[in-house]
């Protein structure tokens, strides 16, 4: 049982929008077996499920419903930042090219008619989240690497300024000190999070140009 617990909260959810039960009655019993099933008769009810912290993977949208349409929720799932990356498919009974083409231009990633085929829906369905896998998978990896890259360079930077210090009597909390400082001070003027953040890190190197300066009052004291 707990095997069977964990396959279902690993499956992933496909949320189906459509204003006629016996359409989603259809879809779930296509795609029941390999999924995890949410369903929704109404737009808002669909923009409310999709924007909760448990996100589907993927919608299959119907276009003609009262109310809100399948056009205008497509529109508001791309205008969300929080939903705009959540592959759509219309599964719809227009089939002329203009309804396609608007669908296409507002975001969705694929196009089924109605009367739906079941193999070509998870056929369908199976490509476009492998796909949706892809990219997130590789978002992940360019965050991870892009973090790697910004610690190393602030610790350069860290470095860099606390070279800085020993070439006068100042002791090493100097450069901590002025960090804090600017970044108080870029808080206060009101300046946003990136550039604070970005001013408290390059304090540091304030007096880089110290690491240039001839070491002449070490060579005197030494008696060279």
């Amino acid at each position: 049982m707990g095997a069977d617990m964990n396959e279902t909260l690993s499956l992933q959810t496909i949320l189906i929008v459509d204003d006629t039960p016996e359409n989603i009655d259809v879809l779930r019993g296509a795609l029941k077996d390999t999924y995890k099933i949410k369903a929704a008769t109404s737009g808002e009810k669909a923009l409310s499920i999709a924007r909760n912290s448990t996100k589907p993977d993927i919608i299959l949208l119907d276009i003609m419903m009262p109310g809100m349409d399948g056009y205008e929720v497509c529109r508001q799932l791309k205008a969300d930042i929080s939903t705009a990356k959540i592959p759509v498919i219309f599964i719809t009974a227009k089939t002329d090219v203009v309804s396609e083409v608007r669908g296409l231009k507002l975001g969705a990633v694929d196009f089924i008619s109605k009367p739906i085929s079941p193999p070509i829906v998870q056929i369908r369905v199976k490509t476009q989240l492998a796909l949706y896998d892809q990219n997130r998978t590789l978002e992940i990896m360019v965050k991870e690497r892009t973090t790697e890259l910004v610690e190393t360079r602030l610790e350069v930077i860290r470095r860099l300024g606390r070279a800085a210090e020993y070439k006068d009597n100042e002791t090493g909390m100097h450069v901590i000190r002025m960090s804090y400082y600017t970044k108080l001070m870029a808080e206060k003027i009101g300046l946003d999070a990136e550039t604070v953040d970005l001013i408290f890190n390059a304090a540091p190197m304030h007096d880089i140009g110290k690491i240039g300066i001839p070491d002449r009052g070490a060579i005197v004291k030494s008696g060279v």
